[in-house]
């Protein structure tokens, strides 16, 4: 009876321990990445309510999100969320700037009022072009209808928008019910990219200096013999800052989701992590070193307005992209590791820019050199795996939800070995493929890691194209002339 009566209690409070849990730690997790996901998807990307939960935030069931409880303000562009009445959670639309969470509604006028004033952007559509004359237009549309159907009865692909530019054209482009040309999308981890070339027009700008400068970082500064203080751009851009940092988006509690869904500042988050390593010694991919560059791109900028205009100053504004949102945090901060939509066409657009080595309309954008660095193995990058916010190989099966994609070697069937890749969370994709004039986007929602093979899907469809001398393609400026808008 007593050893009854001692399960029954250890019973109880082992329940007790995890319900507890869950309101302490779990809850505003979930409430928070629900009102954040429902509130982008909604109101910057343009999709229902339903749509926005049922599959942006409960595509796979996740049992930890179907007890959260969502309310859709559409008057007032507000998404609440909560468990059971307890920790709610508020996502904030704002024209430019996407949504921000916060906990307080005292906060929303602030974080209202603080929005720029941008100068509205004449929008450079891409235009069509024919295929080449070797290329089978049946292949073609044989690989892109794959990429769009479902393996089984239940979706777990979930490709929503597909676009192929040869020579800089869109030759042939997919979209999901629902899903056009005109709908943003969420890049997640291939904002990182996106800061990558914000960084090189900088630089070429003449605004920052040598990449090799150790980060203007205010708080490590301020610190007498601060070793942070010796991280420089380059470590930031090579992964290799040697800062703490746990990219694990399966737990709740790691530095990745707390850093996008629970921590006010992003950037000063990541900010605070401790030197575990010397400063370019260890490659570790890890989303607080994109906000680190963010929160140095803020502190060379002077001022908090001219500083949440740069992306659309100096590159959305000469690529033509209009409608593109980088979200931010509570303080004004760009979340740059993850927080991008923009169009399929406009994703296209940052990858033809890299496969231009830097030219746009006959302009040159970043600086001479600047492809080729971003595009050369980071030191201490595993098998040469990555570069300066971009990566050179695919991993070896499927386009899943892990998107640090380390010790991955290049395996069956081939990609070109000049292709270099832009990849985000749920199987986002920009493949820049220059000795086949190719930039290939592919967007979706695909949590399976098996579901979309994104590395056969890329080498097929190389396979189809020629192959021309990838130093005669950096000749090229991105004119489009003699051709239509692409419709």
């Amino acid at each position: 009876m007593k050893l009854i009566k001692a399960i029954f209690i250890g019973v109880i409070l082992l329940g007790i321990v995890v319900i507890s849990g869950f309101f302490i730690w779990l809850a505003p997790v979930g409430a928070g990445y629900s009102a954040k996901i429902m509130c982008s998807a909604i109101f910057v990307d343009g999709l229902t309510s339903s749509r926005a939960r049922k599959e942006d935030v409960l595509a796979d069931n996740n049992p930890l999100l179907s007890l959260i409880t969502t309310n859709v303000d559409l008057r007032n562009q507000i998404v609440s969320a909560h468990a059971f009445g307890f920790r709610k959670r508020l996502a904030v639309y704002r024209p430019h700037l996407g949504c921000v969470l916060t906990d307080d509604t005292d906060q929303i006028t602030r974080l209202r009022n603080s929005t720029p004033l941008i100068t509205p952007i004449a929008a450079k559509p891409l235009m069509t072009g024919p295929l080449p004359m070797d290329v089978e237009r049946r292949a073609l549309n044989g690989l892109l209808a794959d990429a769009m159907d479902e393996p089984g009865p239940t979706p777990t692909r979930r490709t929503r928008a597909l676009v192929v530019l040869h020579q800089g054209k869109v030759i042939a482009e997919r979209y999901d019910d629902g899903i056009s040309a005109n709908t943003p999308l969420p890049g997640w981890s291939m904002t990182k990219s996106v800061f990558n070339a914000l960084l090189g027009r900088m630089q070429f700008e003449g605004m920052v200096g040598d990449i090799s400068d150790p980060v203007l970082i205010n708080e490590w500064q301020a610190e007498t013999n601060d070793p942070r203080a010796t991280i420089t751009y380059d470590n930031l851009l090579h992964m290799s800052s040697g800062l703490a940092f746990d990219e694990s988006y399966t737990n709740p509690l790691s530095d990745v989701v707390q850093m996008l869904f629970i921590k006010p500042a992003a950037a000063g988050f990541a900010v605070s992590k401790s030197l575990d390593n010397l400063p370019g010694s260890v490659f570790a991919y890890n989303s607080g070193t994109t906000n680190i560059l963010s929160a140095a791109i803020r502190n060379l900028s002077g001022s908090r307005d001219v500083y949440q205009k740069r992306p659309t100053e100096l590159l959305f504004r000469p690529l033509g992209i209009d409608n593109a949102v980088i979200e931010t945090d509570q303080d004004g901060y760009f979340i740059a590791s993850s927080f991008m939509h923009a169009t399929a066409r406009d994703w296209a657009k940052i990858g033809q820019l890299f496969l231009q080595d830097g030219v746009w309309d006959g302009e040159r954008l970043l600086p001479e050199g600047w492809v080729d660095y971003s595009t050369t193995p980071a030191p201490a990058a595993p098998n040469g795996t990555y570069g300066a916010h971009w990566w050179l190989d695919l991993p070896g099966g499927g386009g899943g939800n892990d998107d640090s994609h380390s010790n991955q070697s290049r395996k069956t069937p081939q990609v070109p070995e000049d292709a270099f890749f832009a990849l985000g969370h749920d199987g986002q994709s920009i493949s820049v493929i220059p000795s086949k004039e190719l930039v290939v986007v592919r967007l979706g929602l695909t949590r399976d890691r098996d579901a979309f093979d994104l590395r056969q899907f890329i080498a097929n469809l190389s396979q189809l194209f020629p192959t021309v001398d990838p130093n005669a393609v950096k000749q090229t400026d991105g004119e489009n002339q003699d051709t239509k808008p692409a419709e």
